[in-house]
């Protein structure tokens, strides 16, 4: 049975991984700083008995540390790893503050650094492995209030490119998503900030939103859990430095 470990578990595109991950017969390690929303997960899941939650922030190594320690202690070792735990700020150059953009870059660089830092190891110790990284479709567009996040997210593209020309002599492939928006709380929080600082309610956002898509509707977190566990499993084995946008073609009609 094969392991991963997903950063940013508990909700939106973490979750539908942890679920689907688990229906498929894996090993699921995850962490989260949201410990309610993880317990609630875990009590849905098909075979809980097979998860491990641990609670924690990826803006503290330490936490990473213990979680892969526990991961190790209870699964042998680790097959694959989602470097998915990010946030949003919206914000520009002119109104950004220190706090704000140490915030995000803390937490979507060194939290996907220092995830990564302390998990390719132990897929060293398996003899290879995957990893997938959780960038944007702002990895190939800019968007507007979208500074400190787009900076993080084509931080996210590049350390793809780099990790996946080290690590491949050592049998380990690296592959990141770029999904555009996804009906998540982390979109619903972002919309509701929206809301307050605008004349428009979070529907009517919800409805703008909505029709940027040709299919008239956003992403699911189920849409992209599908691509990252292709990129996880062995079916995507000659795949490596990819940039896998699950976006309803947003990046290819602009």
């Amino acid at each position: 049975m094969k392991t991963i470990f997903i950063s940013g578990g508990s909700t939106g595109i973490g979750a539908a991984c942890v679920r689907m991950f688990n229906s498929r017969g894996w090993n699921v390690a995850f962490m989260d700083i949201n410990t309610e929303a993880a317990e609630a997960l875990v009590s849905t899941l098909e075979a809980p008995q097979n998860v491990l939650f641990i609670p924690g922030s990826v803006t503290e190594r330490a936490d990473i540390h213990r979680a892969v320690v526990a991961a190790k202690e209870r699964f042998g070792g680790l097959d694959s790893v989602f470097a998915n735990a990010g946030i949003h700020r919206r914000n520009t150059l002119l109104d950004i503050s220190d706090e704000e953009l140490e915030l995000v870059i803390d937490t979507n660089i060194y939290g996907t650094v220092n995830t990564l830092r302390e998990t390719v190891p132990l897929l060293l110790e398996r003899g290879g492995g995957s990893v997938v990284i959780n960038a944007s479709d702002q990895w190939f567009v800019g968007k507007a209030h979208s500074f400190a996040y787009g900076l993080s997210k084509g931080a996210l593209g590049q350390i793809t490119r780099s990790l996946s020309v080290d690590l491949a002599p050592q049998g380990i492939r690296v592959n990141a998503v770029c999904p555009g928006t996804i009906h998540t709380p982390l979109v619903d929080n972002l919309f509701e900030k929206c809301s307050k600082n605008s004349d428009k309610s979070i529907e009517e956002l919800w409805q703008d939103e909505n029709s940027l898509y040709s299919r008239g509707k956003v992403g699911q977190p189920e849409e992209v859990a599908e691509l990252v566990y292709f990129l996880a499993s062995d079916a995507s084995s000659f795949c490596t430095g990819g940039h896998y946008l699950v976006d309803g073609g947003l990046v290819a009609g602009r």
